[in-house]
């Protein structure tokens, strides 16, 4: 999937569940919500400091691990492959993966830059999943970025994201499909365990409990 400025994956789950007269409106309230909790954060000038990095990046995990759907993702990411895992390969599948989104988009998250936000008009496509649009501003073009949301459980979550038309769950969907089609399940969770070691390279530790970081207006609690 190739590199995009910013603001682009992660940030529509980062939010607590929002209440609205209709479900286009919740489904547009909780993108909208998602994206400014998360810009309050970047923004933060006492997250500016690069020895405050790893404070900031602690918050938006703590956020994307109490709301992001991972299973779901997982689950969809695989589709009709995930029959040839295990119950056990399956649970190792979802872990590294999510493992592995949570480095590469929280490394882009960080890489905010100001970006504007314009948000487009929310759509049904079916009585618990919408599609919201927006487009990401930068200096040289406008990047249009539709989140795909379903209602479950009482709440929205997120379960696909399309980048310029390119959907998160498909491009993954079709690299995974090319390796299982002449090797295991197996051999897949070694090249994730392989690049998700590769990406977790140990980091200096943050003490959050004296971290400058203060995000105020920010419930950071799922």
């Amino acid at each position: 999937m190739k590199r995009q400025p910013i603001i682009i994956l992660l940030i529509l789950f980062f939010v607590n569940p929002v209440s609205a007269s209709t479900p286009t409106d919740g489904a547009f309230d909780f993108v909208r919500t998602s994206v400014n909790k998360v810009l309050t954060i970047l923004r933060d000038p006492a997250c500016k400091e690069e020895s405050t990095k790893e404070v900031q990046r602690q918050k938006l995990r703590t956020i994307v691990e109490a709301l992001f759907d991972y299973d779901e993702i997982s689950r969809r990411v695989l589709g009709r492959e995930r029959k040839s895992f295990t119950l056990e390969q399956m649970d190792e599948f979802s872990d590294l993966f999510t493992r592995l989104l949570e480095k590469i988009y929280l490394n882009r998250i960080q890489e905010y830059s100001d970006e504007k936000v314009i948000y487009g008009k929310a759509t049904m496509l079916s009585e618990n999943k919408a599609e919201v649009k927006t487009n990401v501003v930068t200096a040289s073009k406008q990047i249009p970025i539709n989140y795909r949301v379903v209602y479950k459980h009482g709440e929205w979550r997120g379960y696909d994201v399309f980048i310029e038309g390119v959907s998160l769950v498909k491009n993954y969907r079709s690299q995974f499909n090319k390796i299982l089609q002449k090797k295991t399940p197996e051999d897949l969770l070694q090249q994730l365990r392989e690049k998700v070691n590769k990406k977790e390279a140990p980091t200096k530790k943050a003490a959050l409990s004296k971290g400058k970081c203060i995000t105020t207006g920010v419930s950071l609690a799922g």
